[in-house]
């Protein structure tokens, strides 16, 4: 009987109305309640490889750790998850540094993370930069990251507001990213689920072209369904310019760890 929380999962990217081609890049790893979700910027086809890159190193470095740790899961600390997120972002972070100094196509790539990680009846969420992660519960919808923005350090200093920021000719200039540097700071928080939760991660091409009002009635009327959920939102997102590659990845709570265990207990 598995002992860890029963997740759901839908992704999809699409290129968008405006750019060539696209520089997002997702991984879903369903058995590990792992989702990841990049951004990538750069030259001809550096966004690409820096995003490419980011999730699939981080993906294989969490899949690494829980196969060699022999812990069983409901006895693992999150302060373990969290160093593992910590340690695979650091380790992309400087994989893609190293690769856009070595190659002259990649210099100055890089690319904004965000990463979901199922610990028990814990998400972990981490994320550098301004793709984002937002969780729908109980018909409200909420923003569980901010944005490494200039634009987000604007609002918070009260600069600008909310509702003008959005209008703003610096929305898309982040403080913070993967591979950009030697070194990154990334910030991880750890959420508890809740039946029922539906979790997005998502790159600014849905946020740039859709509010959070806009986002929300989505999330209500079409949560239900994930795939179709996750179409609506791009589609949406096309529908209002389209301006930049447009990726949505959508998590849903179905069943909770503690609730396992307890079967577990009373079955063994």
């Amino acid at each position: 009987m598995p002992l860890q929380s029963v997740l759901e999962f839908a992704g999809r990217s699409d290129t968008g109305r405006v750019r060539a081609q696209n520089e997002d890049a997702f991984e879903i790893c369903e058995g590990l309640g792992l989702a990841v979700l990049a951004d990538g910027m750069g030259g001809y086809n550096a966004g690409e490889v820096a995003s490419r890159m980011c999730v699939e190193l981080i993906s294989e470095f969490l899949q690494q750790k829980q196969q060699a740790v022999w812990m069983p899961i409901f006895s693992r600390p999150a302060v373990l998850g969290v160093r593992w997120l910590n340690d695979a972002i650091t380790l992309a972070n400087t994989s893609v540094y190293d690769a856009s100094h070595e190659n002259q196509a990649y210099l100055g790539m890089g690319t904004t993370v965000v990463v979901a990680l199922s610990h028990q009846d814990k998400l972990l969420i981490a994320h550098v930069g301004d793709s984002r992660a937002y969780r729908f519960r109980l018909g409200e919808l909420s923003q569980l990251t901010r944005d490494h923005s200039v634009l987000q350090a604007q609002i918070d200093a009260g600069l600008i507001s909310e509702k003008d920021a959005r209008f703003s000719p610096i929305k898309n200039l982040i403080t913070r990213a993967v591979g950009a540097q030697e070194s990154v700071e990334i910030e991880i928080h750890v959420h508890q689920m809740e039946v029922g939760d539906v979790y997005l991660l998502c790159s600014d091409g849905l946020t740039d072209m859709l509010n959070h009002i806009e986002i929300h009635h989505i999330m209500h009327q079409y949560s239900a369904q994930l795939d179709e959920c996750c179409q609506v939102l791009i589609e949406n997102a096309n529908q209002f310019g389209g301006k930049d590659n447009i990726s949505v990845v959508l998590i849903k709570v179905t069943e909770l760890h503690q609730r396992k265990l307890m079967e577990y207990i009373f079955a063994s």
